[in-house]
């Protein structure tokens, strides 16, 4: 007796669950950017530049897994990131330039 009521209280809040909801309109703002980042190209492909600051993290991804980000900081707080294939032992030829206020 105890599980039909228990099936039929499950039941119920599922029809109310499901009656109850409705699909969110995505308003897109979080996606746009404000201004877009910088990206400039590397002086030199065989070393990174003292200029820009000391390295603070490294990330990789496993989309392209042969590759990490380097993290530098400037000392005016300006982020950095150099990407360097790791398995061909050579930097990529862009580096991503973040500001900060």
């Amino acid at each position: 007796m105890a599980l039909r009521i228990i099936m039929f209280l499950s039941a119920v809040t599922l029809c109310m669950g499901l009656t109850s909801c409705q699909k969110l309109e995505p308003d897109g703002t979080a996606l746009k950017a404000t201004r877009p980042l910088k990206i400039e190209a590397l002086k030199s492909l065989d070393a990174i530049p003292v200029e820009y600051g000391n390295l603070v993290g490294v990330t990789s991804t496993s989309v392209i897994p042969n590759v990490a980000q380097l993290w530098f900081e400037k000392p005016d707080k300006t982020i950095v990131v150099v990407s360097v294939n790791f398995m061909k032992g050579g930097l990529w030829g862009n580096y991503l330039l973040i500001p900060r206020k």
